[in-house]
């Protein structure tokens, strides 16, 4: 028999950070400039969201939906594909995706 997030009392739970971090602990860096918004799809509907910032393997987007840690959903960059993602994080209105698989960051001639 499984333990269960639910049973563990994390699902939507937010756990508040007691200090800064120290020192970055990612490995890929983030990139504020390269993409401005995105389209979620989220429990059947799509919403239209800033993207705060965006890296290889993951995006913080600006958004008032409250979905669970771990929660799947797609996110679509503009001319780009689907991504599948989950949930990692909740926080003051931003939520943290990471992405099923590596994306390849180029920047589009503006």
């Amino acid at each position: 028999m499984g333990i269960h997030k639910k049973a563990l009392g994390l699902v939507g739970t937010i756990i508040p950070r007691a200090q800064p971090r120290q020192a970055e602990q990612r490995v890929e860096p983030r990139h504020a400039d390269l993409v401005d918004r995105a389209v979620i799809f989220f429990r059947g509907q799509d919403y239209p969201v800033p993207v705060v910032n965006i890296s290889a393997r993951g995006t913080m987007i600006e958004s008032d939906i409250l979905p669970r840690i771990g929660e799947p959903v797609l996110i679509q960059f503009e001319n780009c594909c689907r991504i599948h993602g989950f949930v990692r994080w909740v926080r003051e209105g931003r939520v943290g995706l990471n992405f099923g698989h590596e994306i390849v960051l180029e920047k589009v001639g503006k």
